[in-house]
């Protein structure tokens, strides 16, 4: 399976070569703590795009509504509230659209599943250098391509679900 949207197919692509540059930057200054500072800003990127992915795949739904004010209504909803990407709200999000939806995607990832686990990794990262700083990181850019490769498969299920 693949990603269909273009403008999400470009933002995984950006991460990519983001990615790629930082593994590249890493290596000028090898045994430092700079690929653990790389690792996290690159990160918090992917989590921006995965909110920003999610959100595009739902208000691509919500426009296929016959109603333009429940349409816009759900748009708005999704953009206000619609942050840190995590099982439980991207099930509830998608039970907004249908109960079919939501019981499809939660039955393809479980609570302990490695794409669920490594969306919760992004999203602890980001937590702990937004409340804790950046004082006792110890992720690695290796770590965090292996996240991104193993969340691309939700991305790619709620697009078939949603399409």
């Amino acid at each position: 399976m693949a990603i269909h949207n273009t403008d999400i197919t470009l933002k995984l692509s950006d991460i990519t070569a983001l990615i790629k540059d930082a593994k590249r930057w890493a290596t000028v200054q090898p045994g430092t703590s700079l690929d653990a500072h790389l690792a996290t800003y690159v990160d918090v990127c992917l989590l921006g795009v995965l909110e920003e992915s999610i959100e595009i795949l739902f208000r691509e739904r919500a426009h296929k509504i016959n109603d333009s004010y429940i349409a816009e209504y759900i748009c708005k909803d999704i953009k206000e509230s619609f942050r840190n990407p995590k099982r439980q709200n991207i099930g509830t999000t998608l039970k907004i659209f249908s109960p079919n939806f939501s019981e499809a995607f939660y039955k393809k990832f479980t609570e302990k599943c490695s794409e669920i686990e490594a969306l919760d990794g992004i999203n602890t990262i980001k937590q702990n250098l937004a409340h804790m700083g950046a004082y006792d990181l110890k992720l690695t850019l290796q770590d965090v391509e292996n996240y991104f490769n193993r969340v691309i498969p939700i991305l790619e299920e709620i697009e078939a679900i949603l399409s």
